[in-house]
């Protein structure tokens, strides 16, 4: 294969078995899973809740900077390895540096939730008064 993205679907696909071969089937789809779940707590759980969405913008920007480290580090390796760097050291630097983005970024992500999500809500104006039909006044003991 030739070109940028060939070239990175092929490192993805081999990185992803270098960690199944490490983890395991389970430890590979749970890792994965993890990671997945703090980009998506960080971007699509801030939009529960307009107040979330206000507490941490920041998190919305989580997969995209994802995406756009990854693709930085891929074509870093790229230029390492077309400029005759041993391949073994290649990997093994970019597989940890691949590591760290991955787990900084879901971090990031379930951080900006875990923020937004201890923002206490507004409270109410002050002359607010809940609806008259909204609570039974019918309150009696059941014999």
């Amino acid at each position: 294969m030739t070109g940028y993205l060939p070239s990175l679907l092929e490192e993805l696909a081999a990185r992803r078995k270098r960690l199944r071969d490490r983890l395991g089937d389970r430890g590979q789809g749970l890792f994965e899973m993890l990671i997945l779940g703090g980009l998506v707590a960080g971007s699509l759980g801030l939009l529960l809740s307009p107040r979330l969405a206000a507490a941490a913008p920041w998190g919305f920007a989580m997969p995209l900077f994802f995406l756009a480290g990854y693709a930085l580090l891929d074509a870093r390796r790229q230029g390492a390895l077309a400029r005759g760097a041993p391949p073994e050291r290649v990997q093994k630097l970019h597989d940890w540096l691949a590591l760290a983005l991955v787990l900084g970024t879901a971090a990031a992500g379930a951080a900006a939730f875990a923020i937004a999500f201890s923002e206490p809500p507004p409270p109410p104006p002050p002359d607010w008064q809940p609806p008259a039909d909204a609570v039974s006044a019918d309150i009696a003991p059941v014999p």
